[in-house]
C-alpha cells in the first residue's frame, strides 16, 4: 500500500497531519522532511501517479478537487484531511490579508464550500477532532479522527529557566481579540508585575514587509506592543520546536474563547509545550468541550478569571509544581501521542478503503 501525500501550502498543519504519518509510515509526499523542498507540479504528479492512495492535505483550491477527480479515474484511493474548520458561523472569522470584513466572509464561505464539495467525492476523510468529524458526516459516511501527534526525535533536550524572573508565554492564535479578551485584565496586571515577563509568539515581525498583516492584526499589534512584553514573531515550521524550546518559558497559557471554531481545535499546543517540558494553563468550557478536556490530569484549567488568576498564581509561587507537571506532562505525551505508536490508526484507515477492491 503506497500512500502519498499532497501539501494545501499550510506547512505547520502539513507536518503534523502528513509529514509525521509520512514518515512513521514510510510513505512518500511532496514533502518528505522539514530540510528538504517541497516537491514542484511534475513530481506531485509522477509521486501521486505511482500512488495507491493520495492524501489531499485541506484542499481548498477547485484545482484539487480536479486533480482528485481525475486520479480516482485513474483507479486511487482519495483521502481529505483537515484539522480545522472554515464554517462561517464558527465564530472567529480569521483575517485574510488584504480582504476587507464583507469580502473576506465570501471567501470564507467559498473555502467552506470547497472542502465540502472535496469530502463528498473522498474515499475517506481524516480530521483531527471529533467536532470536525460530525461537521464533515453530511457529506460522508467514511469519516475516522486521527490524532495530532509528536515525533520526539524532532525535540531537543528541554531547556529551562534558570533567572528569578518567570517567563510566561502565550504561542500561536490566543494572542488574537477573541482568545485574549478572555484573560485581558490578568495580562495588565502580569505586564506589571516585577518578578514577571510575558512572552508572545505568535504574529508575523513589525516591518514594511509586512504592512498586510498589521492591517489584517491591527487591533493586536496595538495591545501588544504597548504591553512590556518579550515578542517573538513567527518562525519556519524547521524553527519551531528550537524556537519554542529556547524560549525557556516557565508555564504557558492558553486562554480561548467558547465558540464552535475552539471546539474544533485540537490539543496540539499543549503536545508541543509537554515536549519541552513547559506546564500549561488551559481554556475549559462549560461543559467540559474543551480539546485540553481529556488530558486534564496532566495540565491546570480554568473557567472563569478567577480560575485564571487562581491557576496563574498557583504556578508563579511554585516551582517545583512547575517542574513536576512538565516532566509529568512530558512523559505522558511521548507515550500517548508519539507517532510511532500511533502510526497503526492511519495504516487501519487507509487498509479499509484499499481493502474494499482488493
Amino acid at each position: 500500500m503506497k500512500v502519498y501525500y499532497i501539501s494545501s501550502g499550510f506547512d505547520g498543519c502539513y507536518y503534523v497531519r502528513c509529514l509525521l504519518p509520512l514518515v512513521a509510515g514510510g510513505w512518500d509526499g511532496s514533502q518528505t522532511s522539514l530540510l528538504t523542498m517541497k516537491a514542484n507540479k511534475d513530481e506531485v504528479y509522477a509521486g501521486a501517479t505511482n500512488a495507491d492512495i493520495v492524501v489531499f492535505q485541506r484542499p481548498m483550491e477547485k484545482s484539487r478537487l480536479e486533480a482528485a477527480k481525475l486520479l480516482k479515474q485513474a483507479g486511487k484511493k482519495i483521502v481529505m484531511d483537515n484539522d480545522d474548520t472554515y464554517v462561517l458561523q464558527g465564530g472567529f472569522l480569521r483575517p485574510i490579508l488584504g480582504l476587507s470584513k464583507k469580502t473576506m466572509e465570501a471567501k470564507r464561505q467559498q473555502l467552506e464550500d470547497s472542502l465540502n464539495e472535496f469530502a463528498k467525492i473522498a474515499d475517506l476523510v481524516t480530521v483531527s477532532t471529533p467536532p470536525l468529524a460530525k461537521e464533515y458526516s453530511p457529506y460522508n459516511k467514511n469519516i475516522e479522527v486521527l490524532p495530532n501527534c509528536v515525533d520526539p526525535d524532532d525535540w531537543e533536550k528541554p531547556l529551562r529557566n534558570e533567572t528569578d524572573t518567570i517567563r510566561i508565554g502565550l504561542v500561536g492564535s490566543v494572542v488574537v481579540e477573541q482568545d485574549y479578551q478572555k484573560i485581558k485584565p490578568i495580562i495588565k496586571k502580569l505586564v506589571k508585575r516585577p518578578n514577571v515577563k510575558l512572552v508572545v509568539f505568535s504574529l508575523p515581525p513589525k516591518s514594511m514587509d509586512t504592512r498586510l498583516a498589521q492591517e489584517a492584526f491591527k487591533d493586536e499589534f496595538k495591545f501588544w506592543l504597548s504591553k512590556d512584553i518579550e515578542w517573538q514573531p513567527f518562525v519556519p515550521i524547521d524553527k519551531y520546536a528550537e524556537t519554542l524550546n529556547n524560549l525557556k518559558l516557565d508555564f504557558m497559557l492558553i486562554p480561548r474563547k467558547d465558540d464552535y471554531f475552539n471546539r474544533c481545535k485540537s490539543n496540539v499546543k499543549f503536545l508541543e509545550a509537554s515536549m519541552c517540558e513547559i506546564p500549561v494553563i488551559t481554556q475549559e468550557f462549560k461543559d467540559k468541550g474543551s480539546p485540553y478536556h481529556n488530558d486534564r490530569k496532566y495540565l491546570l484549567m480554568a473557567k472563569t478569571q478567577k480560575d485564571w488568576e487562581r491557576q496563574i498564581d498557583k504556578l508563579i509561587k511554585n516551582k517545583k509544581l512547575r517542574r513536576a507537571m512538565g516532566k509529568r506532562a512530558h512523559n505522558y505525551v511521548i507515550k500517548k501521542y508519539n507517532i510511532h505508536n500511533n502510526i497503526k490508526l492511519w495504516e487501519k484507515a487507509y487498509q479499509k478503503i484499499w481493502n474494499r477492491e482488493q
